[in-house]
């Protein structure tokens, strides 16, 4: 099987490859995420959230994918991206901490989607697939208020989308989930390491 490259920096990500013993390489994937949503979004018409996000997440991890393979050739690339949606809204990174309270606030006593695209490309090969999975936020309440204000001042949930991450303390927002764990985290380590497995037998 050709050499593999995570085309993302995502500390996560790392992470969840290393987990799986996979031998690869990262490399930052520079691309123009909030202009290549813009012109997805604008595209859209009467289209629910759920089923702008599925879009989005596949095509941007392909792109993610793709910019990189066009550097490397002759390897295997894997791209990734995910969103957090609500029945009204695609949730993306906070803009800045008051971002983030609100939308955390917005997810309080809710069921919410996690969506994480990810796309492979290498020599003769192309595959992008979509993971789901749903997350209840405990109701607002003071003590709530009181773990989003403690969460958001530790700086963590800045660079993920819809303000947190489950496997920080973030966790502490979430009464269940449904679905897989490591598409919550932004990669479903076990889809991917079964299409890699399925692409070296080949």
């Amino acid at each position: 099987m050709n050499k593999i490259i995570l085309a993302s920096k995502s500390p996560r990500r790392i992470e969840l490859l290393k987990m799986c013993n996979i031998d690869f390489d990262s490399l930052v994937a520079d691309i123009d995420e909030d202009l290549i949503k813009a012109d997805i979004l604008a595209s859209f018409g009467g289209v629910d959230t759920f089923k702008q996000a599925e879009i989005l997440t596949k095509k941007l991890a392909r792109e993610k994918a793709l910019h990189v393979y066009r550097q490397r050739p002759n390897h295997l690339v894997v791209g990734s991206d995910t969103l957090v949606v609500t029945e009204k809204s695609i949730l993306g990174k906070p803009k800045d901490p008051q971002d983030a309270y609100e939308i955390l606030r917005e997810l309080s006593g809710k069921v919410h989607r996690v969506y994480t695209g990810v796309s492979i490309i290498g020599p003769k090969y192309e595959d992008t697939f979509v993971s789901i999975a749903k997350v209840k936020c405990y109701d607002l309440d003071p003590a709530m208020d009181q773990i989003i204000k403690d969460y958001i001042a530790s700086g963590s949930p800045m660079d993920k989308a819809g303000s947190y991450g489950i496997q920080d303390m973030g966790s502490l927002l979430v009464e269940y989930i449904e679905g897989d764990y490591y598409t919550i985290m932004g990669l479903p380590i076990g889809q991917l390491y079964r299409k890699l497995m399925d692409i070296g037998s080949k």
